[in-house]
């Protein structure tokens, strides 16, 4: 994704309900043009990323993924596109701070290591 889909993901993860583009652009973008953050919506929702339903005259935006969801299926994705899975696993073990590392021992059932 984009910067500006990146932002308007970020946006849409953290509110609670589903989103207009005027409630969009004003958030993130207010000194952008509404079409512009029209034409990113849709094209997030083209992406399936986003789901969208008649509010007014328009339509308001949700996520179809938390964002959780999401990151693990871009890390899955990454995995599944690698020709070495483990040298990729084993690389990112070894890029996780102490805190992540004992996050993901205890995800994986091994709170001892």
């Amino acid at each position: 994704m984009g910067a500006l889909e990146d932002e308007i993901m970020a946006y849409l993860w953290a509110t609670t309900t589903p989103a207009t583009p005027a409630e969009v652009h004003q958030a993130i973008a207010p000194d952008l043009a509404y079409t512009t953050v029209m034409t990113v919506l849709t094209r997030l929702w083209t992406k399936e990323l986003l789901t969208r339903e008649p509010k007014g005259r328009g339509f308001a935006y949700a996520p179809v993924q938390t964002e959780a969801e999401h990151r693990a299926e871009q890390m899955q994705t990454t995995l599944d596109d690698s020709r070495d899975r483990e040298g990729v696993l084993s690389s990112f073990v070894a890029s996780l701070n102490d805190r992540d590392a004992k996050r993901l021992r205890r995800l994986l059932g091994d709170d001892d290591g």
